[in-house]
């Protein structure tokens, strides 16, 4: 079985949204846009508990009780041939799954709402089917409905709690009835041993003057014929009943308190995965995660982002967070972004590390991660853009990031995967990059223009042709020789021969924040703040920054103030990062 989408109608503040799913599914966005009512959509269809009271006139979108709450999922059976969960669906819903229907690859499951005002409750009702124009209401009897007998909801709130998890649960880990000879052989001597040890504690002078006191209490306030005697539980509610678990260290006998607010959760979380490997019956388990990062620290996060990912008991899962953490393994998810923009709003992109990545695939999602948190990102080459941007912001407007900006340092020049996801998820991109060229393989004199076609590139346009530049000339014996100060020259004319050529291109990819420089950004700021380069870093700054690029960037840095910042920030050379800056900051 594989989730497609989830389409929600007139629930909360959802007008209309449409959103993609994958089996693993994460949502994100700001306080109070949406998060949790996205998850409550899920209940509503799929747990029983959540759907027995119907909705009330708050469920619906502006307390419009004129229209009908309409939740529906939809699922593909295409994997039907080997997949044990749409099996399991199709056995299940029968005739509903018509075989004559050109469909039946995909499941349709809903649940509606239509208000009673005498009532004053939405009543729910259930349907299924492949045909999305004629689905079959489903029959409930009470609270259950067929639907229960496919899915379970597993919802995992922000406050998990571990002794309350265990004491719900300790009697399905120590079921009694399922004990075995030998378990039952030491039951019994566990039974004799409580004996003897009431007996013993019955003994002891302090608890029998204590009990002879309570009971001589007891009988001023009502005369019954009746004494009071002092037992430990473990006789009386049996020696299950007073488990709680403790922590052992390796190579120490001592026992510790599950102490701590991280440990405790991760320790719940590890209970749950055990109810449900442990459980009875075929209910395919969707889990419903709720901001798991409070109270983990960092690298338990990253851990738990391994085991949500990776890990086969999660399977399906719905995760809000606002945790760039938990998504350091994030692959084959589909991320799925809650807004507003006067309204809610819900975008998703189903996210797929591709082959080329896999290597760099925690990399890629480390940057990313946190990209995706932000309204705009500002994309750049590498650590040395970055430093100097960063410096420019810091001196000019500190509080970008609060207001929804961000710098994205790419790593080399892979804008694309970026610039994708981005985009899909209705989050402006602007890139910043170098005019670059490069000799293709195998023909050193032959040149792509790598820099304005990655640009181009981004916006799904062809890409320039490659120019040719002669760099080799004859030695004195008449053989040709490479000239790298000609080689170097000739790129550097070539450079500016192509933002002049590409005049009008490079003005068009300006209006859909793609900025290429005229040459490089060393060259860009010589252009800005020259004398004060030189006056920085001594003679011939440019060569000297290209020299060791982050470790002279932050020398440069360190040193510029603000009015060397304003005057980057309003050169023609960086409207690029003047899209973070709203003109009345600086």
């Amino acid at each position: 079985m594989k989730l497609k989408s989830l389409e929600i109608e007139n629930f909360r503040n959802f007008e209309f949204a449409n959103i993609n799913l994958a089996n693993q599914n994460v949502i994100f966005g700001m306080n109070d846009v949406g998060k949790t009512n996205f998850m409550y959509a899920l209940r509503f269809l799929l747990d029983r508990e959540i759907r027995k009271n119907g909705f009330r006139e708050s469920d619906y979108y502006k307390n419009n009780t004129e229209n009908e709450i309409k939740i529906t999922l939809v699922v593909s059976l295409e994997d039907r041939e080997f997949d044990d969960d749409s099996q399991h669906i199709i056995a299940k819903v029968g005739g509903s799954r018509a075989t004559n229907n050109g469909e039946q690859d995909l499941f349709y499951f809903r649940v509606t709402g239509e208000y009673d005002k005498s009532e004053g409750v939405g009543i729910t009702k259930l349907y299924w089917g492949n045909n999305i124009q004629e689905l079959d209401e489903l029959i409930q009897k009470g609270i259950y409905s067929p639907l229960d007998k496919l899915f379970k909801i597993v919802y995992v709130d922000p406050t998990i709690d571990l002794a309350e998890t265990f004491a719900k649960n300790r009697k399905h880990f120590f079921d009694q009835t399922k004990l075995n000879e030998s378990d039952i052989t030491i039951s019994k001597e566990i039974k004799d041993l409580s004996l003897t040890l009431n007996e013993k504690i019955s003994s002891m002078e302090v608890i029998k003057k204590f009990q002879e006191n309570l009971t001589s209490e007891y009988k001023k306030l009502k005369k019954e014929n009746i004494s009071i005697e002092m037992k430990s539980e473990i006789s009386i509610n049996g020696y299950f009943g007073n488990l709680i678990p403790y922590l052992k260290r390796e190579n120490d006998d001592n026992i510790y308190p599950t102490s701590g607010d991280g440990r405790k959760k991760i320790l719940a979380y590890s209970i749950l995965n055990h109810i449900i490997q442990e459980q009875t019956g075929n209910q395919i388990i969707i889990y419903l995660i709720e901001e798991p990062e409070n109270s983990l620290h960092r690298s338990m996060q990253i851990a738990l982002s391994k085991q949500l990912f990776e890990s086969a008991v999660y399977k399906y899962f719905f995760l809000s967070t606002h945790s760039s953490e938990l998504l350091y393994e994030l692959d084959n998810a589909s991320l799925i972004r809650v807004f507003s923009k006067g309204k809610v709003n819900c975008e998703s992109y189903v996210y797929c590390v591709e082959d080329k990545y896999k290597n760099v695939k925690k990399e890629l999602n480390k940057s990313l991660s946190t990209a995706l948190f932000a309204e705009t990102v500002l994309l750049v080459e590498g650590p040395s853009e970055k430093v100097l941007f960063e410096k420019i912001l810091e001196e000019i407007y500190p509080t970008y990031e609060l207001d929804g900006g961000y710098l994205l340092d790419v790593g080399g020049i892979n804008f694309e995967p970026y610039i994708k996801v981005l985009k899909a998820l209705d989050i402006k991109p602007i890139i910043k990059t170098d005019n670059d060229l490069k000799a293709k393989r195998g023909n050193p004199t032959n040149f792509d223009l790598i820099g304005l076609n990655r640009c181009l590139g981004a916006m799904g346009l062809p890409k320039k042709e490659s120019v040719i530049l002669d760099y080799m000339v004859p030695d004195d014996l008449g053989e040709l020789k490479k000239d790298e100060n000609l080689k170097i020259e000739l790129i550097f004319e070539e450079k500016k021969n192509i933002f002049a050529k590409y005049n009008n291109d490079i003005e068009e990819l300006k209006k859909n924040n793609i900025f290429l420089s005229e040459i490089d950004l060393e060259h860009d700021l010589y252009e800005c703040i020259g004398d004060r380069m030189t006056a920085i870093l001594g003679e011939n700054p440019i060569k000297y920054l290209q020299s060791h690029k982050l470790i002279n960037m932050i020398e440069l840095t360190n040193s510029l103030c603000k009015d060397d910042c304003k005057k980057i920030l309003e050169h023609k050379h960086f409207e690029a990062l003047g899209k973070l800056v709203p003109s009345d900051a600086n």
